[in-house]
């Protein structure tokens, strides 16, 4: 294989980078003394990949990683692909029987785990007759299987092996599979090259102009595509170091203490920002509420030519600082430490009062869109972007709407190969002349191409009456409202749209809890806002307030906090009204 082949492969450029910034560290975790440097994760993942070699995994094995954001994942998944091995990632959330799922379907003999509580869970399925080796970290294994990795590469015939292995890696070789996270179904594990992880951070290298000054933190499960590929493959490509946060409780006091220059997130954690915030400036003193109120209409006006790339008037820049002396450091003191550069989001739409704010304070939330089937779809750029989009295409990325609004990506460097025994699905995935990948994402583009994600296509709700309505663009709008948290649209075979609702921290207090009318007036004002803007079929004629919120744990949400709309439908669907309410007049 040739350079520039080698070149575009994970082991690759994870070869390269230990070779040109050894000593230099690549990653620490939150918590705990000392880092790793290049070189040192190198070493390690290399004695993994020769104990692999030596236990007899052949190339092209899947081997499963249950963890969280420890060393070990990076570590072993790095171990795996050294070995011509292919990782798997299961969510730190998984349940026994969805760990059973991924281990059966795809035939993995490995489980790397790094607690004892996981551990017990991978000898229980032992039990139960599932093939499988379980290697956890608290009690000890994992050092052992390194120690017996390194012991291993002593030996010649195993430092050939591992040679030849590495080097008959190519661009096409299956490296990952990503296990969707079944919201619509069944999860089936998504095949992805080298190609496409290189490709992907490359893309998003030049995208955002990352240099391997960039900091980062990893916090999101690794298992998830997003920060499998920018939490990990991208950092590899571009040489970024990054702080592992096992605790999503302790994201931003890991933010204070560390600095990253570039924040990767999901909607949820902007959202609780614009709330802390929000309270503060509740809490504060009138004239103080009048400065808030001017840094955001100054950062408003400061906007429009930052999304175009045009320099901001020396004028309203200077304005802007001086009325936020006090008012912009903020987000930096609380949340994000004082050097980020970049913020970026995905997943889901995030609340356009959510973007437009935290913007005007000086932290613009760069929208992006993709999957695991494609990983690099649509990103605003910090000098290129609309707020209320997921931007326009990335490098290497092609787009198309369908006649029937579907978002279609042409097949590149990008694409997934096809999903692990399901060849079916697998073809069902593209158009007929296989050149587009169907997303199942309805969209438009505008004029100068940005993406706007309107819903699913086969969460298109159907009415009694026949009509259909895309649920997630009335949803983004609820959760919008200071006085929303979560939205739920529903409506599927019932004669008019109706929502379940958990009211915002802020409600709550102001109105006196949950069960009060007060609070339920409130929430009316909130839906009547948005009904304000919908055809009369479309308008939300009946809302109930659920008690708790949604949670991965009670399986209404997704690992990646997507809805689960049949679990929550048919777990409180019961609280809403067989009849319009008059509440809520449509």
């Amino acid at each position: 294989m040739g350079a520039q082949a080698h070149e575009m492969t994970v082991v690759g450029r994870f070869q390269a980078q230990a070779s040109r910034r050894g000593s230099a560290r690549a990653m620490s975790t939150l918590g705990s003394p000392g880092a790793l440097t290049w070189l040192q994760w190198y070493r390690r993942s290399e004695a993994v990949a020769a104990a692999l070699i030596d236990g007899g995994i052949e190339p092209g094995t899947p081997v499963a990683i249950w963890a969280g954001n420890r060393t070990l994942w990076p570590v072993a998944d790095l171990g795996a692909l050294m070995a011509g091995a292919i990782p798997v990632g299961l969510f730190p959330t998984a349940a026994p029987a969805q760990v059973r799922q991924v281990l059966d379907d795809s035939g993995a003999p490995i489980l790397w785990v790094d607690t004892q509580a996981r551990g017990a869970v991978g000898r229980a399925l032992q039990s139960e007759g599932v093939r499988v080796r379980v290697v956890e970290e608290e009690d000890g294994s994992w050092d052992t299987f390194v120690a017996e990795g390194r012991e291993a590469l002593h030996r010649p015939a195993i430092r050939a092996a591992l040679g030849r292995r590495m080097a008959a890696l190519t661009p096409d070789t299956d490296a990952i599979l990503i296990y969707t996270s079944g919201s619509t179904g069944v999860p089936k594990g998504a095949r992805l090259p080298h190609r496409a992880l290189v490709a992907a951070g490359q893309s998003l290298q030049e995208t955002l102009c990352l240099t391997p000054a960039d900091r980062t933190l990893s916090f999101l499960p690794y298992c998830h595509a997003a920060e499998r590929i920018f939490g990990l493959y991208t950092r590899i490509v571009v040489g970024m170091e990054t702080l592992l946060v096992e605790d999503h409780h302790a994201i931003w006091e890991a933010a204070r203490t560390y600095h990253p220059t570039v924040f990767g997130g999901l909607p949820r954690f902007f959202e609780k920002v614009h709330e802390a915030l929000d309270r503060r400036v509740r809490e504060a003193s009138e004239i103080e509420q009048a400065r808030w109120r001017e840094v955001l209409e100054l950062g408003s006006q400061r906007r429009e030519f930052r999304a175009r790339g045009v320099d901001v008037p020396p004028a309203l820049e200077a304005a802007w600082r001086r009325a936020g002396e006090g008012i912009l450091n903020l987000p930096g003191d609380l949340f994000f430490g004082p050097c980020l550069r970049i913020a970026t989001s995905g997943g889901a739409t995030l609340p356009d009062r959510v973007t437009r704010d935290l913007d005007a304070l000086g932290v613009t939330v760069l929208g992006a869109y993709g999957l695991t089937e494609h990983l690099c779809a649509t990103m605003n750029r910090p000098r290129d972007f609309q707020l209320h989009s997921s931007g326009r295409a990335m490098p290497g990325t092609e787009i198309r709407i369908a006649l029937d609004g579907e978002i279609l990506l042409r097949r590149s460097d990008h694409t997934f190969v096809g999903y692990l025994n399901h060849a079916e699905a697998s073809e069902a995935a593209f158009t007929p002349d296989g050149a587009w990948l169907r997303t199942g994402d309805l969209g438009a583009l505008d004029a100068r191409g940005f993406l706007r994600v309107i819903g699913r296509k086969k969460e298109l709700l159907a009415l009694s009456t026949g009509k259909k309505i895309a649920p997630l663009p009335m949803e983004d709008r609820l959760r919008a409202n200071p006085w929303i948290e979560q939205a739920v649209v529903l409506g599927e075979g019932r004669t008019f749209v109706s929502a379940l609702l958990v009211p915002s921290q802020g409600a709550l207090e102001r109105t006196g809890g949950g069960g009060s009318s007060d609070l339920r007036a409130l929430l009316a004002q909130a839906v009547e806002e948005v009904n304000a803007d919908l055809s009369r079929p479309e308008q939300i004629r009946s809302f109930a307030v659920l008690p708790h919120p949604l949670t991965v744990e009670r399986g209404e949400l997704t690992p990646t906090l997507k809805l689960r709309r049949d679990v929550i439908e048919a777990a409180h669907g019961h609280l809403l009204d067989a009849r319009p309410t008059e509440e809520v007049s449509p």
